[in-house]
This record gives structure tokens, C-alpha cells and sequence, in this order.
């Protein structure tokens, strides 16, 4: 690889991550500033909370979008369009007093989130083949380090300004400087020759062949899991430490941040682990699959003592942190003649169990025990590792020609200025 190659791979990779903790910042600030938008909004806590299944309802079609258009446009113009789309979200969230207008700006967040999500997954699988793994990881940490840092910004605009409106600013602000960055900035595209017209025929048909991979629906099957076991643990925590050791939610809620702390240097940890060969990606897998069921496990048995709470829920960020940036870059390698597909198909059953597994846990809360509706999350993590089971003992996707393998897609792409 040339010296210029390098520099672009570069500059990308940093612009990748800018964007991800803009959208960081953006996701987590609707959790600490609900009160203050349903005051805005003039509805109860618990109406205003369906803000959040209109999030997960714009992101399932923000991602069912963006995965029809990977096969049409390139995922640059994507990414642009779902930065607009979280820029005007941001914006207009914390300045509407309509709630119905509020619903309709989540949504449009939700939008813009899946089509960032499905045109990053598609740029890292097209520029970072070789470490896929490693940069998936170390781009999902980024994602984190936003997380961390919105509620920080609430603080600092609620103590100086009285406003929450410049902590959801600094998210727009993000959102407008990557999409400037984007447009001067190359990214890879399927080549539009000729020679490679002539096999499109081949690879649509192939692209329509993946879904009739039983190995794809299991991979689905780990991130429909993985989901309900982040957003089951981090979503509900907070609220099963201060029930169960009696404790108010000042005190409880820094669980949900060390948690974060942990998810993030999962990720970060993780990266190294790939780059220095210390292990595969499958291992990392099974062991973090593993390791954060049986630290979640441990959680539920423990919420009522709120410094063991705190310490197990940074284990268990920890596991967590590698599984989802794993999953992804396992599909996309076994799949990579058709990456916008597999993006697709594994984000929208993130947002599918965003919608029903985190509704569950808290059913399971208030109905049977809190110690039972915690376990549900543990038992995802661990079950993550049975459909990879039988992943690993099915034979490598087949392909007809030598444009279904990563070698094929190499050949036919090239760096293109879009």
C-alpha cells in the first residue's frame, strides 16, 4: 500500500469515528434529558417514554432504506443523508413543544442512525478488509466515548445555559463537519466499467442467493441477542440497583455509566487483542459471549449491594464491548460480495429486538422479581454462543464465481472520488 492510500485510509478512519461519536453523543442524550422533554412537551414520564420506540422504529427503517439504496448509491451519499437527517433530529428535539413533533423528530434520528449504521458497516468492509475486525471494534468505541461524553455536555448546559438545547447542538454541529469532511474525502465504490457491468447481472442474483443462507439468519440471531442484552442491561440497571438495595437514583444511576466505560474499553481492548494476534475473532467471541452472561448472572443475584453492582457492570461492558463490532465483521467477511445486504438484514434485527427486548426485561421486573428480569439479559449474552455453534460448522457461503469472494470484490473495486 502507497504512501497516499495510507493518508486516505487514514483520514477516513478518523472522519468514520467522528461521526460515530456525534452520533453517540446524540443517542444517550434522550435517556438523562426525558424529564426535561416531557416537561417541554407537557406529557407524563411515562407517555414521553415512547419516544424511544419511535427512535427503534425509525432506525429498523432507516436500515431496511439504506440497504435497498447500498445497491444503487454509493455509501458515502448514505452516510451524508443520515447525518442530515440526525442533525435535523438533534436540533429539533429539544426545541419543539409538541409532542407529536417530538415523536416525529426521534423518528427521524432513528432514520438517519440506521443509514449511518448501514453505510459505515459498508465503507470499513470496502476500505479496511485486512483489519475488519480491529477497525469495526475500534470505530464502535468511538460510539461509546460519545455516549460517555453526552451526558457531561446535558450537565454543562443545564449548570451554565439553564438549556438543554446546546448539548443536542454540539450533535448537529458533529453531524455538519463530517459531512463536509465526506465530500472531499475518498471512498471506496463498486467500479462502474464495462467489464464490471457485464457480471452485474451475476451479483445481483448472488446478492439475492444471501438470503437464503441459513448461516445469515443465525448471524442475525447473535445480534437480535446481543441487542437485548446491551439495551436490557444498560436500559434497566439503573432502575434494578436503587429498587433492590433502596438506594435513590442519584446514587444508582452511575452504574449505567460505568457499564459504558466498560462496553468502551471492551472495544478498545478488544482491537488489540486482534491486532496482536493474542486471539481470533471467533474466540473473542465465544469468551465474551461467555464471560458477559456469566457476569450478568452474578448482577442480577447482587443488585441490592450497589459497589458490587457497580464493579460486575463494568465486567460486564467488558464482555459486551467486543460482541457486536465481532458480529458485524464476521458477517461481512463471510458475506462480502453483498455488504450493504448483510448490513441490512443484521442492523434491522438490532432494531427489531431494540423494540421487544428491553420492554421484556422490564415486564419481567415489575411482574415476577427484579433478580429475574436482569437474568434475561445475562441469558441473551450466553446464548449468543449457540447459533455461532452452528455457524461455525456450516461450510463458507459458495459462490459461482470469483466476484462472490473478498478477493473477487477487491478487483472489482476501486477508490473512486464520489
Amino acid at each position: 500500500m502507497d504512501h497516499n492510500n495510507r493518508q486516505r485510509r487514514r483520514a477516513l478512519f478518523y472522519t468514520l469515528c467522528l461521526v460515530y461519536i456525534g452520533a453517540g453523543i446524540v443517542v444517550i442524550l434522550s435517556g438523562p434529558a426525558l424529564p426535561l422533554l416531557a416537561s417541554h412537551t407537557r406529557v407524563p414520564l411515562d407517555i414521553a417514554g415512547w419516544i424511544f420506540t419511535a427512535g427503534s422504529l425509525g432506525l429498523t427503517i432507516g436500515v431496511m432504506i439504506a440497504g435497498v439504496l447500498s445497491n444503487r448509491v454509493s455509501a458515502k451519499y448514505i452516510m451524508m443523508g443520515g447525518l442530515f437527517a440526525m442533525g435535523i433530529g438533534a436540533v429539533v428535539i429539544p426545541w419543539t413543544h409538541a409532542f407529536i413533533v417530538l415523536l416525529g423528530a426521534q423518528f427521524i434520528l432513528g432514520i438517519g442512525l440506521g443509514a449511518i449504521d448501514v453505510s459505515m458497516n459498508v465503507i470499513v468492509t470496502l476500505t479496511f478488509s485486512d483489519t475488519l475486525g480491529e477497525t469495526l471494534n475500534n470505530l464502535h468505541s468511538t460510539f461509546g466515548i460519545g455516549a460517555l461524553v453526552g451526558p457531561l455536555l446535558l450537565s454543562l448546559a443545564l449548570q451554565t445555559l439553564n438549556e438543554p438545547t446546546w448539548a443536542f447542538a454540539v450533535g448537529t454541529f458533529i453531524a455538519l463537519v463530517t459531512i463536509a469532511l465526506l465530500a472531499r474525502q475518498h471512498v471506496p465504490t463498486i467500479s462502474r466499467s464495462s467489464e464490471t457491468q457485464e457480471i452485474q447481472p451475476t451479483q445481483q442474483a448472488a446478492t439475492r442467493s444471501v438470503f437464503k443462507q441459513l448461516v445469515l439468519w443465525l448471524m442475525a440471531l447473535q445480534m437480535f441477542l446481543y441487542i437485548g442484552a446491551e439495551l436490557g442491561f444498560g436500559n434497566w440497571i439503573t432502575t434494578a440497583i436503587s429498587q433492590s438495595a433502596l438506594v435513590t437514583l442519584v446514587i444508582a444511576a452511575p452504574a449505567v455509566t460505568v457499564f459504558w466505560i466498560g462496553l468502551t474499553g471492551g472495544r478498545l481492548l478488544g482491537a488489540q487483542v486482534l491486532k496482536r494476534g493474542i486471539l481470533s475473532e471467533n474466540r473473542l467471541l465465544i469468551i465474551c459471549s461467555i464471560g458477559g452472561g456469566l457476569s450478568g448472572f452474578v448482577v442480577a443475584l447482587v443488585t441490592g449491594i450497589v459497589w458490587l453492582s457497580f464493579s460486575l457492570s463494568m465486567l460486564v461492558g467488558l464482555f459486551l464491548g467486543p460482541l457486536f463490532p465481532s458480529i458485524m465483521a464476521i458477517a461481512s467477511r463471510r458475506f462480502a460480495h453483498a455488504p450493504g445486504t448483510v448490513s441490512s438484514v443484521m442492523l434491522f434485527s438490532a432494531g427489531a429486538s431494540g423494540l421487544f427486548l428491553p420492554v421484556l426485561v422490564g415486564v419481567l421486573i415489575t411482574q415476577i422479581g427484579i433478580g429475574w428480569g436482569m437474568a434475561l439479559p445475562a441469558l441473551c449474552c450466553l446464548l449468543i454462543a449457540v447459533p455461532f455453534y452452528f455457524i461455525t460448522r456450516r461450510p463458507t457461503l459458495p459462490s459461482g464465481n470469483d466476484t462472490h469472494t473478498m478477493e473477487g470484490n477487491e478487483a472489482t473495486s476501486t477508490i473512486a472520488k464520489s
